[in-house]
């Protein structure tokens, strides 16, 4: 198990609701607290969490999902996976100062073969790492339209600037500030990071049952599905996945979580409508 012991602390930010947890920007930290705590994503359509469950947390990022099931009061036992050693450092300090669930975390990603990749992260965007960044036109566009619906959080001058420029500039000139600004925030560094996979982790672990696999891995979401074989399929009880590769994607992953058994359910992504989220859950 890792720990926060030797690690330089990092910025700490009060949450609306009392906490105070530890993050890599105020932004980020508050756009996951509102996912997990205020819009309870990961208990929608049927999935629970309750004692004695085995929880496998893929995408852990600073670990406030862990807090978060510290603040349930449920005695579940959980594996966090988290690949940016940046992100991990404050993950570990997280579960130092709040958990006192049997938790332990690792300093990988997951994917479909064990093995190495390159990871981008970004120190202004740390929501957005990824195994897979996307560049296209398209993602471009779509990050300078989230942009606008940002604006309220942005920092001085930045929110000043979109302000002005959304009220009194020609579309053309928007457009090209909102891409300052996108690349600004997308300014990124490539580490490389280590990866396992599902089925491995349940065999060296000696797991029989996965009560809740929680995905949030940023465009991994096919590759670490394919890494759970058949036979490890009927161990997992409960599934939440965020995909990223839009309705086609989604559609394709609640279809094979149906044909693997589960009562699959599409719902958006409260904070971020783009991007879905598929609730599997077993019939008892």
């Amino acid at each position: 198990m890792s720990t926060a012991s030797g690690l330089v602390p990092c910025p700490s930010f009060s949450l609306p609701n009392g906490l105070t947890v530890f993050g890599l920007n105020e932004n980020d930290t508050l756009n996951v607290y509102r996912d997990i705590f205020e819009d309870d994503c990961y208990r929608r359509h049927g999935v629970t969490i309750k004692d004695g469950d085995c929880i496998l947390d893929i995408g852990a990022n600073t670990g406030l999902f862990v807090v978060f099931l510290n603040k349930l009061g449920v005695n579940a036992r959980v594996f966090a996976f988290e690949p940016a050693p940046a992100t991990f450092e404050v993950l570990s300090q997280n579960v130092a100062l709040h958990n006192k669930l049997p938790v332990q975390i690792f300093n990988v990603g997951m994917g479909r073969t064990p093995g190495e990749a390159a990871f981008t992260y970004y120190p202004r965007f740390s929501n957005a790492s990824t195994f897979y960044p996307d560049e296209s036109p398209e993602s471009a566009l779509a990050a300078r339209l989230y942009i606008i619906t940002q604006i309220p959080t942005l920092g001085f001058p930045l929110r000043q600037l979109c302000v002005v420029a959304h009220a009194v500039l020609p579309m053309a000139m928007q457009h090209f500030i909102l891409e300052r600004i996108r690349r600004y925030h997308l300014k990124k560094e490539i580490v490389t990071c280590q990866l396992w996979n599902v089925s491995e982790f349940l065999r060296q672990h000696d797991i029989a049952q996965v009560d809740l696999l929680k995905l949030d891995a940023e465009q991994s979401e096919e590759e670490i599905l394919a890494g759970v074989a058949a036979e490890d399929w009927p161990k997992i009880r409960q599934i939440v996945v965020e995909v990223h590769g839009g309705p086609e994607a989604t559609r394709a992953i609640a279809e094979m979580l149906t044909q693997l058994g589960f009562r699959a359910t599409i719902d958006c992504n409260p904070a971020m409508p783009t991007l879905a989220l598929i609730y599997g859950v077993r019939p008892v």
